[in-house]
């Protein structure tokens, strides 16, 4: 059963409006129902917190596993043009800015706590960073992921809302973590000395307002001058991908697979690869498995 949580989050309640649930199947399923029943703010950006997700969905209906209580799990509803949604040139950008606000609110976070990233890691800004196309990732480990969907206004053919599901491990252990290849928060951050590491909800409410500061900022650019601002992301994200130069193994969704090396990412967010005769392929709706070697 759903129940609707009330008061935390106020960093966040500043700046957006904030449903607080205590469990819930999928925040972003829950997001959906809000904009098809037309309850939330189409003027700004709507933030569905969970405390525990039964039923989390990651890309091609893959399950994403959150610790409860020790995760962010969360999705942001915010209203785009639908013509700009529905552009293949354009939209595959959405993505990208979630990302982009993810990182920097993770990076915002650790430096206006009581964290600092761990020295062995080497404390570098550039640490942590976007996997193509949906992964954050800190030195390869995953962190966390972002689920992106469109869905359309009701009586209103102009607008849709595009709903980005956010979950990220925060205080989870190496006994907790879903897969060999996920890390925490926890343990890429060490607290500066006599202290210890924040609470979930507090950390969460930071990572919260700062993703909705640069959702904002970015939706705006980017439905107001979406030609020039996506060379802007374009060039930003050249910066902060963690895949390009890796041996990857893509996994369509049809099933099969195709090995190669991630070069380059192209001017509508897609991605361009090339396999062992160096033969260039482009890649758009897959999700991107790095290896761990080499090509």
């Amino acid at each position: 059963m759903t129940s609707i949580l009330t008061g935390d989050y106020s960093k966040t309640r500043a700046l957006a409006h904030v449903i607080s649930l205590d469990t819930v199947s999928s925040t972003n399923d829950y997001a959906a129902q809000l904009v098809s029943n037309g309850q939330f703010s189409r003027d700004g950006v709507t933030v569905v917190f969970a405390q525990t997700q039964t039923a989390g969905r990651g890309r091609l209906d893959h399950t994403w596993m959150s610790a409860p209580g020790k995760s962010f799990i969360g999705s942001f509803i915010s209203a785009v043009n639908a013509d700009l949604a529905k552009n293949p040139k354009l939209n595959g950008w959405l993505q990208m800015i979630a990302g982009l606000s993810v990182i920097d609110a993770l990076r915002h976070t650790v430096a206006h706590t009581n964290l600092e990233w761990r020295n062995e890691a080497g404390g570098m800004r550039n640490d942590v960073l976007l996997k193509w196309p949906n992964d954050i990732v800190y030195h390869g480990m995953k962190l966390g992921g972002i689920l992106a969907q469109l869905v359309q206004l009701p009586n209103d053919s102009s607008t849709m809302a595009v709903i980005f599901g956010v979950g990220l491990n925060l205080d989870v252990s190496p006994a907790e973590l879903p897969t060999p290849e996920s890390t925490s928060l926890q343990l890429v951050t060490q607290c500066t000395p006599g202290t210890a590491f924040p609470p979930v909800r507090m950390l969460a409410d930071y990572i919260a307002a700062s993703t909705v500061q640069g959702l904002e900022k970015r939706l705006w650019e980017f439905g107001m001058h979406p030609d020039t601002y996506a060379q802007d992301l374009h060039k930003r994200v050249l910066e902060e991908c963690w895949t390009l130069g890796k041996a990857i193994v893509v996994h369509y969704a049809d099933g099969t697979t195709q090995l190669g090396v991630a070069r380059t990412i192209n001017s509508d967010a897609s991605l361009t690869m090339t396999d062992d005769s160096n033969k260039p392929h482009i890649v758009q709706t897959a999700d991107v498995g790095v290896l761990p070697v080499e090509l």
